[in-house]
């Protein structure tokens, strides 16, 4: 079993940023790529200085048009693991099941 600086550990974050259905507007690649290594480098920014643990950061990009999209939440069962009230208010250290 490896240790646990030895597993490979990710902080992924997504975000979407939609043009409204309808919106009477062709958005050009030569508008989208400017914006898009905007972003990159104020979240490279942001990164270097807020998680310095972090050697590598990888970028997707994607331009879609999405037709279709069945997104959704589905609620589990509940366990005394996952409801409240929880007791370790965020305790890093306390023992775990």
């Amino acid at each position: 079993m490896a240790s646990e600086n030895q597993s490979p550990r990710v902080l992924r974050l997504t975000f979407e940023l939609q043009v409204p259905a309808g919106l009477r507007r062709n958005i050009h690649w030569s508008r989208i790529e400017p914006a898009l290594t905007t972003f990159i480098g104020v979240i490279q920014g942001v990164a270097t200085s807020t998680f310095p643990w972090a050697s590598t950061m990888r970028v997707r990009k994607e331009w879609l048009y999405s037709w279709y999209d069945d997104t959704e939440q589905v609620d589990l069962a509940t366990t005394e693991l996952n409801s409240g009230p929880f007791t370790t208010k965020g305790d890093e250290n306390a023992p775990t099941d």
